[in-house]
């Protein structure tokens, strides 16, 4: 929370094993958590729950959303309902029936 922005994309890096393989790890609890929310979606269900699910399940798994204070981002993922196209930050918004 509170680091600066990355740096400009200059080109691809080349990484070492070691490197990939936390980076295997990272991606491998990233879609875990995310597997974890989804099985709470249901009508009824707040896009915050859903938040306090996954941030949950990431740091009892010993990872840290990168996503929480990035660029100040107040939340552990994103969750864009209906017409919102992406970057949606979970609040007190209430899932209904047909929500894509």
């Amino acid at each position: 929370m509170g680091k600066p922005a990355p740096t400009p994309y200059t080109g691809p890096e080349i990484q070492d094993s070691d490197t990939i393989e936390r980076m295997r790890i990272a991606g491998r609890i990233a879609a875990q958590a995310m597997e974890e929310a989804a099985k709470h979606i249901a009508p009824g269900v707040t896009t915050d729950e859903l938040d306090r699910v996954a941030h949950e399940f990431m740091i009892d798994h010993g990872a840290y959303p990168s996503t929480l204070g990035y660029r100040g981002f107040p939340k552990s993922l994103c969750s864009s309902l209906n017409e919102v196209i992406c970057h949606g930050i979970p609040d007190s918004t209430v899932l209904r029936d047909g929500d894509i």
